[in-house]
């Protein structure tokens, strides 16, 4: 009772963010959240809230981080915020941003083999000068944007592997104009090698773990390493080295998870001398960096839509308080197909498409989602007892509420048909989920009621949370085969899944 009490409470103090919309949270701070539709749209939202006119404007890829990794630096130097785009085409709404700040001049960061030579054209039409900043490689065109910026005041080295570490420096890079030059983990490329010995760097800040950036790629005589035992501790490192230099007085708030939004929001960052916090599902937010310094704070700004950051992670991040959180668990993956259609549809892929439909409608209702899997690439061995127990295990490290598994069903019978969930004998709550999914999924989909049933699955039974799998149709019938791979049905059942579980826990 107290965490659905809690859950109804944290929807109450949100009602009232939305896109671009801000709101109190404490005495001295409110949020903003700027997001779009997508990641292109959010890009947008950024540079409309923190630019009114721009003569210059840097668009990176909005596809692939390591060649805007380097772009914040610039964006500080021109005055001009970063706007995504892909690789064939400039958005409308990026297009219409670009109108709106009269913006004459733009910087284009990569190759034609990142952002083409259609993205010229789009230029040359709004009578747009361009200039494209590359190399060869990543590590080069880290070198190019580094030339532009100068090594007066020190670089940064962090990994041109992956971006977190990169998303972290680049506010402090970009507020004090210190360029950000990729590595591989091994070693220093040498075009980033030979720039170095050419220039008199003063201080080199090597942002990341060993893992990341290993101690035989650097050997710089004045140089420091900011990492921690993860991307979110390394975030955290960086931040309170350069804590004299930056003010608290906005913050932003990205997903440490996707490079895309964090890096859009570098930029107007780095204009008001504010650091970016990387947060996930999963972060712990007991003594968060945002709590412990939200006196100091007038603005959260909070980069992405609710599906990125949801309202009930940002205000565990004020309150250092937990929330709701649901395992999901996509059945099969990886080695293990599933049951397989009479036209060869896998069931692993239909209870992947329908779970993670699952969890974005659940993250928009400030549930905080655990899933076992996102993708086909599982990281437990080709071993049932293994595979299950893993499962197991992710739901019971993050002490979930409650643990939801999708399946499709089969069976000899191509005949066989309807929808099923079932529970383990002796739950009382998962019973009652059990029977809310039951209830909304036969409403929602029509498919025949087979009604809630025992059982005394791996995952049902080894899980601390109340745990039901439900089985949406039976992949081995023609026609409900042909409905679990159509993407109008997954999203009716997504959403009756979803209604089923928010109905328990708004009890």
């Amino acid at each position: 009772m107290f965490l659905r009490k809690k859950f109804l409470v944290v929807l109450t103090c949100f009602l009232f963010v939305f896109f671009g919309a801000s709101m109190k949270v404490s005495a001295n701070a409110s949020t903003q959240r700027l997001g779009g539709a997508d990641r292109y749209e959010t890009s947008v939202k950024i540079s409309q809230s923190n630019w009114d006119k721009s003569e210059c404007v840097i668009l990176t890829s909005g596809e692939d981080f390591p060649d805007a990794l380097s772009a914040a630096p610039l964006s500080k130097k021109y005055n001009a915020p970063i706007l995504l785009t892909a690789r064939n085409s400039i958005s409308n709404n990026v297009l219409q941003e670009i109108k709106r700040l009269d913006a004459k001049n733009a910087f284009i960061i990569g190759g034609t083999g990142v952002i083409s030579e259609n993205i010229n054209k789009q230029l040359d039409s709004l009578n747009i000068s361009y200039t494209r900043i590359y190399g060869q490689d990543r590590y080069e065109t880290s070198v190019k944007v580094a030339e532009l910026v100068g090594i007066n005041n020190g670089i940064f080295i962090t990994s041109g592997e992956n971006f977190p570490d990169g998303v972290s420096a680049a506010p402090i890079a970009a507020a004090k104009q210190m360029p950000i030059l990729l590595t591989t983990k091994d070693m220093l490329p040498d075009s980033v090698k030979n720039f170095i010995e050419k220039n008199n760097v003063n201080m080199a800040y090597i942002v990341g773990g060993e893992g990341a950036v290993s101690n035989t790629s650097i050997n710089f005589k004045n140089s420091k390493r900011l990492s921690g035992i993860d991307r979110y501790a390394t975030n955290l490192a960086v931040i309170n080295e350069f804590s004299n230099t930056i003010t608290f007085d906005n913050v932003y708030l990205a997903n440490g998870e996707n490079f895309a939004d964090a890096l859009s929001g570098s930029a107007a960052a780095a204009k008001k001398s504010s650091p970016i916090v990387l947060i996930s599902n999963s972060y712990n937010t007991k003594n968060s960096i945002i709590k412990t310094n939200l006196n100091s704070i007038s603005t959260i700004n909070i980069l992405g839509g609710t599906g990125v950051i949801s309202d009930s992670l940002v205000n565990r991040m004020i309150t250092g308080s937990g929330s709701i959180k649901i395992a999901l668990d996509p059945g099969h993956g990886g080695y293990d197909s599933g049951a397989v259609g009479p036209t060869r549809v896998l069931e692993k892929n239909v209870n992947l498409a329908i779970t993670l439909k699952i969890g974005k409608i659940l993250q928009d209702n400030g549930i905080d989602v655990i899933y076992t899997r996102t993708s086909d690439d599982v990281s437990w061995p080709s071993e049932v007892g293994q595979d299950l127990q893993a499962r197991c295990d992710i739901a019971n490290n993050a002490d979930v509420q409650y643990f939801v598994c999708i399946h499709s069903n089969s069976a000899d019978d191509p005949s066989a048909s309807g929808t099923e969930t079932y529970y383990l004998s002796g739950s009382p709550e998962g019973q009652k989920l059990a029977q809310s999914i039951q209830q909304e999924l036969t409403k929602a989909i029509g498919l025949q009621d087979r009604g809630i049933k025992t059982a005394g699955y791996y995952v049902l039974k080894n899980t601390n949370a109340p745990a039901v799998l439900a089985e949406i149709a039976f992949i081995s019938n023609p026609d409900e085969e042909k409905l679990l791979n159509d993407d109008s049905f997954q999203n009716k059942a997504a959403q009756a899944v979803a209604t089923g579980i928010l109905k328990v826990v708004n009890q």
